[in-house]
């Protein structure tokens, strides 16, 4: 085989000699496979050094492995404040570990607004984790017509319907004295942003 060109199903196939859709069934975890023939396909697979197609697996599975981050918030304040920054770093951590990619979306006008409902109709995400959201905004809501899921990092109300992520602050904050306390402190202050 040419070094230009990748190694296919049907090559894996050949070499493991299996049909395709055995080739197919060992590369989703399918149960449907001996012993024998998973072994000599992960075998091929190793030797040809083949990646499956993520597109075609999508087609099959009816996945993208990839996760929308979307924060309606301007360029000025993602780069001003040290939480999104982190907030990023610590979300793209937990999905390398499932090998599902992170695409990050601003939402700050109809156009990018409108750019996310194709990209949610379309399914070219399999789910969407929505930071910053004020209380008038809508999105939460159009995301949940759609029928995507849908994970909020804090809540605006004690009524949301949407699944979310919440910080205790104020557990926290009581934490935080109380060592201080603890550590034989006696002036406590906090500062605060605006």
């Amino acid at each position: 085989m040419s070094n230009n060109r990748r190694p296919t199903i049907k090559t894996v196939a050949a070499r493991a000699g299996v049909g395709r859709t055995t080739v197919s069934r060992v590369v989703n975890g399918s149960d449907l496979v001996s012993a024998d023939a998973r072994a000599r396909v992960l075998a091929a697979i190793k030797e040809l050094n083949y990646v499956p197609n993520s597109v075609a697996r999508g087609l099959v599975t009816n996945r993208t492995n990839a996760v929308a981050l979307v924060i309606p918030e301007s360029e000025s304040r993602l780069g001003s404040e040290p939480f999104f920054a982190a907030l990023i770093r610590g979300v793209s951590g937990a999905l390398a570990e499932s090998r599902t990619q992170l695409q990050l979306m601003l939402v700050r006008d109809q156009a990018e607004r409108d750019q996310l409902t194709e990209s949610v109709a379309t399914r070219r995400v399999d789910g969407v984790l929505l930071v910053s959201v004020h209380a008038e905004d809508r999105l939460p809501g159009m995301l949940e017509e759609m029928g995507l899921p849908t994970v909020l990092a804090g809540r605006r109300d004690a009524g949301e319907q949407l699944s979310y992520v919440n910080s205790d602050n104020a557990g926290g904050a009581t934490e935080a004295v109380r060592h201080l306390l603890g550590s034989g402190r006696k002036r406590i202050a906090t500062i605060t942003g605006p």
